[in-house]
């Protein structure tokens, strides 16, 4: 199966309230300057491919999930998306949640209902192809919670659930903190994957006041409990010349996490396609070109997807026949596995989830 394992939610909710019942997306008492940027970028790409149905210039929860859903039906190379959830930002010392720094909210309840509904509607669909197409459920459980055994215990019961997603900076989440001890211990009896960021974070506000939590050296803990750990965007940077470089020291840290023949640190290659990060692709490449099978696939989406940066005979050997075909795909999951492709990306990465995922049987 061919499966883009990350794929953010967003939404517009503006009552923390009611997170069961609708996506809370509000950042305005919690700005900074760059966030805001990059959320009105992400908006005018989302106009642009008509996300607003009734075109009363608000993109709704609604017309966000039904965007997706017709991605994945038309789309030609992906045949499942695991949707993200993300917990709030709960305090480290009091467990009690944060609302001023909780910018979005995607709960598992709420993620969880619109997934099997989306399912549901998928098998209704007329043909073979589209019927077996599918979206899981990426939960989100804080472990500064109070009650995060209880959440936790739900997630972990759900057949749909597929991994736990966690951004540590955005989330006050410190991997070292001895006191997630039995949090790993659960995921990993469970044998439930963590999808972690590492790395520049820069799509909320909290996450650059503490990217320090994002050094991806801190995996060692949920490692070292056995958990199954994915790591994001492959460690790179965001921009030249501004983000560290760490892509050789994440992948020389991969090998010895990997050592014994069992494969127990995966990375994902969403957002390798934004444009600022065109620069790093070769290294990245050759850097893992031995070690393809410990990648898998992703979006990142609503991250823009933009083909027309990835100019041919400049960035990484595209033909201008493949730049071509890049510009005129409209459908961003498949532009996404062009871009990837020309670059030099095997496709078996598309089809390597099913080996770290928690697949439901």
């Amino acid at each position: 199966m061919k499966i883009d394992m990350h794929c953010h939610v967003i939404g517009n909710g503006t009552d923390i309230s009611k997170v069961d019942d609708d996506v809370y997306l509000y950042a305005e008492d919690n700005q900074l300057l760059f966030t805001r940027m990059l959320a009105n970028l992400i908006e005018e790409d989302l106009e642009k491919m008509e996300t607003d149905l009734n075109r009363d210039g608000i993109i709704s929860t609604y017309e966000y999930f039904e965007l997706l859903y017709k991605m994945l039906v038309s789309s030609k190379e992906i045949d499942a998306i695991v949707f993200l959830a993300l917990d709030a930002v709960f305090s480290p010392e009091t467990g009690i949640l944060d609302a001023r720094k909780t910018d979005l909210w995607v709960s598992n309840r709420f993620l969880l209902k619109k997934v099997k509904e989306l399912n549901k509607r998928l098998q209704a669909e007329t043909g073979d192809r589209k019927k077996q197409k599918k979206f899981f459920f990426g939960a989100s459980v804080s472990p500064n919670r109070n009650d995060w055994q209880a959440e936790l215990e739900y997630v972990l019961a759900q057949p749909e659930a597929v991994l736990i997603k966690w951004i540590p900076s955005t989330q006050h989440i410190d991997l070292r903190d001895e006191r997630h001890r039995d949090f790993y211990r659960a995921l990993s009896e469970k044998k439930m994957p963590l999808l972690c960021h590492v790395g520049p974070e820069y799509s909320f506000p909290e996450g650059m006041r503490n990217k320090q939590l994002d050094n991806f050296r801190y995996l060692e803990k949920p490692l070292e409990h056995g958990v199954k750990v994915i790591a994001a965007h492959c460690a790179s940077p965001v921009f030249p010349g501004i983000d560290r470089n760490e892509i050789k020291d994440f992948h020389s840290f991969m090998e010895d996490a990997n050592t014994g023949g069992t494969v127990r640190l995966w990375a994902d290659t969403s957002a390798l396609s934004l444009s600022t990060r065109i620069f790093f692709i070769p290294e990245i490449l050759e850097t893992f070109r031995a070690n393809f099978d410990w990648l898998v696939h992703g979006t990142d989406f609503p991250i823009p997807i933009d083909g027309w940066p990835h100019l041919p005979l400049i960035t990484h050997g595209i033909t201008p026949a493949e730049y071509i075909d890049i510009c005129k795909t409209k459908n961003p999951l498949d532009r996404d596995v062009k871009i990837k492709r020309a670059h030099g990306f095997p496709d078996s990465i598309i089809e390597n989830a099913e080996q770290v995922l928690r697949m439901p049987s």
